[in-house]
């Protein structure tokens, strides 16, 4: 029996605040897409594991909090914040940021099939 929409994407939120790129792996379907906010797009679970892994090494302590979700079918929409750090040149800067943001998830069989972040984008380039 598959689970509803909303636990798996809640489960791959709680896999990214654990910085745990192979439960995020194990979350996403084989041809699994990532959009990000500029509505860029990667494909592939495997190619997207690569990437976790960078983005939690480039921003780290990076946190999603979920203050509200919508689940219909298939599609989780949820809203909340996103915050971290930075690195830069392998010292963790003392700043932190915090944005507002959505994500919208496609969920398939019980793992991500798409996950789109929609978000300012200010915060990705570190102070100085």
């Amino acid at each position: 029996m598959s689970r509803p929409s909303n636990e798996v994407a809640t489960a791959f939120i709680a896999a990214i605040n654990a910085h745990d790129p192979a439960a995020v792996r194990a979350l996403m379907t084989a041809d699994h897409t990532f959009t990000d906010s500029l509505g860029n797009s990667f494909s592939g679970a495997d190619k997207m594991f690569a990437g976790w892994q960078h983005f939690f090494h480039a921003y780290p302590d990076y946190r999603i909090t979920v203050e509200q979700s919508f689940a219909e079918e298939s599609h989780v929409a949820l809203f909340g914040t996103a915050e971290g750090g930075w690195r830069v040149n392998e010292a963790v800067l003392p700043q932190r940021w915090k944005v507002r943001a959505a994500w919208l998830a496609e969920v398939d069989a019980d793992k991500i099939k798409r996950w789109s972040v929609f978000c300012d984008t200010g915060w990705a380039k570190p102070p100085g």
